[in-house]
């Protein structure tokens, strides 16, 4: 696995995460091959299901580029702290930033896989994982490069889902913070700001009914965001639905080859 480092385009409070680290696999074989950016869960301390997917997608045929997230591992300003914290934890004009800040990234990282001989750039998809499905669904909105994008466990009006969700709603309200603020800071950066953009967009949208972190009407606000998406939805919760793993890598897959290969 080749690993890169390149600046991010937005510049943060803290100099480690103003460097990006990706990392690129390769399948078996000439290229150019087609490609799928993964964009992982924040705050997981490794990317142990993410990993299932990116062996998956390799051993199929596709390169893979995985991202490291804002304030994700050699991102975070000290070592000790854990993995994606300091990313959620913050008031909403910075936690917009961040926000921002990661969308930058993917996009950078996309150029520069449309740069490399041994990508097809005209065969490039994306792969988000609840934060990550948030971020790649905004930077699928906005980049024309991607061709396709999986999203599971994402959502859409990140104001709502962030006071709906159990992850980030009990923080806003220590602060005394409606969605109002966060809306104002957020305002051009959400799937949802980009419904008539995204018709036509092909994707796949993955969700759980049981999900209390991405709220089921935030995932459906997804789906309005890209109204040409297909949405499955899956039964378990937002942490449960690991037990998907069994079977969903080989799903995801066949979606990219029927979007990315079989479609060209």
């Amino acid at each position: 696995m080749l690993t890169v480092r390149f600046p991010s385009p937005l510049k943060s409070p803290f100099a480690a995460n103003d460097t990006v680290w990706a990392h690129l696999a390769l399948p078996r074989g000439p290229g150019p091959h087609p490609c799928i950016l993964v964009l992982p869960v924040m705050a997981a301390p490794n990317i142990w299901i993410e990993t299932r997917f990116i062996n998956r997608f390799q051993q199929d045929g596709f390169a893979v580029l995985w991202l490291e997230m804002p304030y994700q591992f050699h991102r975070r300003p000290a070592p000790s702290q854990p993995s994606g914290q300091v990313f959620l934890a913050r008031p909403p004009k910075r936690l917009a930033a961040n926000f921002r800040q990661s969308v930058l990234d993917a996009r950078r990282a996309l150029a520069w896989l449309r740069r490399r001989p041994d990508i097809d750039s005209a065969r490039i998809g994306i792969f988000g994982v609840s934060l990550g499905a948030i971020v790649g669904a905004a930077a699928y909105s906005v980049d024309s490069s991607p061709r396709y994008a999986v999203l599971l466990l994402g959502g859409a009006d990140f104001p709502t889902l962030a006071a709906a969700s159990t992850m980030t709603g009990p923080w806003l309200r220590r602060l005394g913070l409606s969605s109002a603020p966060l809306r104002e800071a957020w305002r051009g950066i959400d799937p949802s700001d980009y419904s008539e953009r995204n018709a036509g967009k092909p994707a796949l949208l993955i969700n759980v009914r049981g999900d209390t972190v991405i709220p089921a009407a935030n995932a459906l606000k997804l789906k309005e965001a890209f109204p040409d998406a297909k949405q499955v939805w899956l039964p378990l919760g937002h942490y449960s639905a690991i037990m998907h793993l069994l079977w969903l890598p080989g799903y995801v897959s066949r979606a990219f080859h029927g979007n990315l290969v079989k479609s060209r």
